[in-house]
């Protein structure tokens, strides 16, 4: 398996795609609070998610590729690497503040 980059993710995107149709559309001006999700998801990526689970969420959401190109690269099954995806994705939603559960 390749090594997750430690770099820059694009978790703007991600973080878009998480909270906006949860948080944003509620408020008028939200620069701020998005600024804190941010912050706020870049220690739950590094913190709860395992590195499978990371390199999984990056590669289908960030990097926009199909679970079962993904799956061929890990040599797995396709549906482990959606379990990785639903299951960090629920690790990451456990620790938003701000998520409508």
């Amino acid at each position: 398996m390749k090594v997750f980059p430690n770099d820059n993710i694009k978790l703007e995107s991600l973080s878009q795609a998480m909270v906006y149709r949860n948080y944003c559309l509620s408020h008028n001006d939200n620069k701020a609070e998005i600024e804190q999700m941010k912050k706020h998801l870049y220690k739950a990526f590094e913190i709860e998610l395992t590195q499978k689970q990371r390199y999984c969420i990056t590669q289908y959401y960030l990097c926009g590729r199909k679970m079962k190109d993904i799956a061929e690269e890990l040599q797995v099954n396709p549906s482990v690497v959606s379990r990785h995806i639903a299951r960090g994705l629920n690790r990451i939603k456990k620790t938003l503040p701000y998520f409508d559960r």
